[in-house]
């Protein structure tokens, strides 16, 4: 899952010289979806489908106003207008059968604004989403808790209908697999690549199979807005680093 840093309140100078206000109230909570697109880029933060049309995606309570305690009040209804607590998904993601009333307590669950959640999970063949098994204790039970948050753990079987993200990983995969195959006999340029990647989406997969082509993983993290630079070391290949090294029982 791609890390992504988020815009504090205020006015952003963007690199076209031109400046955006981030409010710290939206009212309604849906007019923050223009900043979140320009922040994070017109993509899922968990599922990273991508469109070119905002309104493939909708404003994403981190904590959802839907949450209710055990005496059926909505706890997080405080946070409904709250900037700090937006981000951008697709309707599988945020739906009734992933996070829509799921609750989310912060420091016990892995979040792509907030750790580096490339680092949580792992990508294998056919775009198999599993916690990154290099993880331990509290890393991977939060890294875990993500997962089955928005349901990235999800195949075919256990799938509702409507929800084909795990068809579009693997068709991501393959694409990616041949792709990395042209790429290095040269039948294909950095331009038209990272074209095909933006109409894709599935970053993670992408920045997986092309592990090692430095070029590309450069451009992965500088082209797509809001990518959480930090998080890659530039001088090793751009592997992925903890967020919080100084965080000993969960540094990602």
């Amino acid at each position: 899952m791609r890390p992504v840093n988020k815009w504090m309140p205020g006015l952003i100078k963007l690199e076209s010289g031109e400046v955006w206000k981030i409010d710290e109230d939206y009212r309604p909570y849906q007019n923050a979806k223009s900043s979140l697109c320009r922040n994070l880029g017109i993509m899922c933060s968990y599922c990273e489908k991508t469109s070119f049309d905002e309104r493939d995606f909708a404003v994403e309570h981190i904590q959802p106003k839907k949450y209710k305690d055990a005496s059926g009040n909505y706890i997080y209804s405080a946070l409904e207008t709250k900037w700090s607590n937006f981000l951008l998904s697709c309707s599988t993601c945020n739906g009734p059968d992933n996070k829509d009333t799921k609750n989310v307590v912060y420091g016990e669950c892995h979040l792509p604004h907030l750790n580096n959640t490339f680092l949580s999970f792992k990508y294998d063949d056919g775009g198999v989403v599993m916690v990154n098994p290099v993880l331990s204790g509290k890393s991977k039970e939060n890294a875990q808790r993500l997962l089955e948050l928005v349901g990235l753990n999800k195949g075919p079987r256990e799938s509702s209908r409507g929800d084909s993200r795990w068809k579009k990983r693997l068709e991501s995969w393959n694409l990616a697999v041949k792709y990395l195959s042209k790429f290095k006999k040269k039948e294909l340029d950095l331009e038209t690549l990272m074209d095909l990647i933006a109409q894709n989406g599935n970053w993670s997969i992408w920045f997986t199979v092309f592990k090692g082509v430095d070029e590309v993983l450069k451009e992965l993290i500088n082209r797509f807005p809001g990518t959480a630079k930090e998080c890659f070391d530039a001088n090793n290949h751009y592997e992925p680093i903890y967020r919080h090294p100084d965080h000993l029982e969960d540094p990602v």
